[in-house]
C-alpha cells in the first residue's frame, strides 16, 4: 500500500511541474491531489517525521494557498511570484527527500 501511495505522489507531482505542457487546469486538479496525498503521506509515516519533513509539509501547503491567493488576487503579481519562487523551492526540498528516501527504500525491498 506505502509503495502504491508514494508512485501516486510522484505521478501527481510530476503532472504538477509539468504546467507548461499539460496546461493550468491539470495543474490545479493535480496539485489538489498532490495536496491530499502528502496529508495521507503525512499520516502513514507520522512516526518518522523529524522537523525537516515537517517543514516540507509546511512548505508544500505554502505553495498551495499562494496558488489558490495567485488564483483569487490575480492583479496582485506579488502573490504569484511568491508562488513560484515557493514552488520553485519546493522542487529541490522534494528531490532531496525523494533521493534520500529512494535509497533506504531500495535497501528494503
Amino acid at each position: 500500500m506505502k509503495k502504491v501511495l508514494n508512485l501516486a505522489l510522484l505521478i501527481s507531482f510530476v503532472l504538477t511541474v509539468m504546467v507548461p505542457l499539460t496546461g493550468i487546469h491539470i495543474h490545479k486538479l493535480a496539485s489538489v491531489i498532490f495536496l491530499l496525498l502528502s496529508l495521507v503521506h503525512t499520516v502513514v509515516y507520522r512516526k518518522e517525521l523529524g522537523a525537516k519533513r515537517w517543514l516540507l509539509l509546511i512548505l508544500i501547503l505554502v505553495s498551495f494557498v499562494t496558488g489558490i491567493f495567485g488564483m483569487i488576487l490575480d492583479h496582485i503579481p506579488m502573490v504569484l511570484i511568491a508562488h513560484r519562487a515557493i514552488s520553485i523551492a519546493l522542487v529541490f526540498f522534494l528531490a532531496i527527500h525523494i533521493f534520500v528516501f529512494q535509497k533506504r527504500f531500495l535497501k528494503h525491498s
